[in-house]
């Protein structure tokens, strides 16, 4: 049992480097000192103790840290033809594709694009048609590293998404994938009954 707690905490500490987020790193870190520190007590090793205790102090304080920030957000509209657009998508092509493999731009009639701005910097991309009275979703991408629900929620949940989004009463979003789901529910999307994928929320 000792040892398979040893291995735990190994383990742990190899996930949370594996991760780009950085709030997700500490956690997972966090969580593999604390282990550690069970491990150490278990097997009187006091040095690896001591030196997990230290380790789980900073990624504590980083993690009060990280959640007391306050970020600022904003939305940015583009033009189709901006090259910040053709950029952004570019980069983030194969993170899109994951979770939006039949999106297309071209494709898409009359889509209107908005960039989600989390302190100045865009970290995000919505882009929809309007189908009133829907605002339909067919892009709706946050990069990895910030990928903690704030925008989101500040795109969705936000007060004054009404001037934005003005004449709209819903939002409707297509799913094909479990984590999609989820996504879409933690955000108050319910499944439409009438359209098997179909997620609704309302403006």
């Amino acid at each position: 049992m000792t040892e398979f707690i040893g291995y735990l905490a190994s383990a742990l500490v190899a996930a949370s480097l594996l991760t780009s987020n950085v709030l997700r790193l500490r956690v997972l870190n966090l969580c593999g000192a604390a282990v550690f520190i069970v491990y150490g007590g278990l097997t009187r090793a006091w040095p690896v103790l001591a030196v997990n205790l230290f380790i789980a102090g900073i990624d504590l304080w980083y993690i009060i840290s990280l959640k007391a920030r306050k970020d600022i957000f904003k939305l940015m509209p583009v033009e189709t033809r901006d090259p910040l657009l053709a950029d952004f998508l570019a980069y983030y092509a194969r993170g899109i594709w994951q979770f939006f493999p039949d999106f297309s731009l071209s494709e898409l009639k009359g889509p209107h694009c908005i960039f989600i701005l989390r302190n100045l910097m865009p970290v995000g991309l919505f882009i929809y048609t309007e189908e009133s009275p829907d605002i339909a979703v067919h892009l709706d991408f946050v990069a990895d590293d910030y990928r903690d629900l704030k925008s989101a929620r500040y795109l969705f949940n936000r007060p004054k998404n009404q001037e934005t989004f003005v004449g709209f009463t819903s939002f409707t979003a297509q799913s094909s994938s479990p984590k999609h789901t989820d996504y879409l529910r933690r955000l108050g999307f319910e499944e439409d009954g009438k359209k098997k994928g179909t997620f609704r929320k309302k403006i």
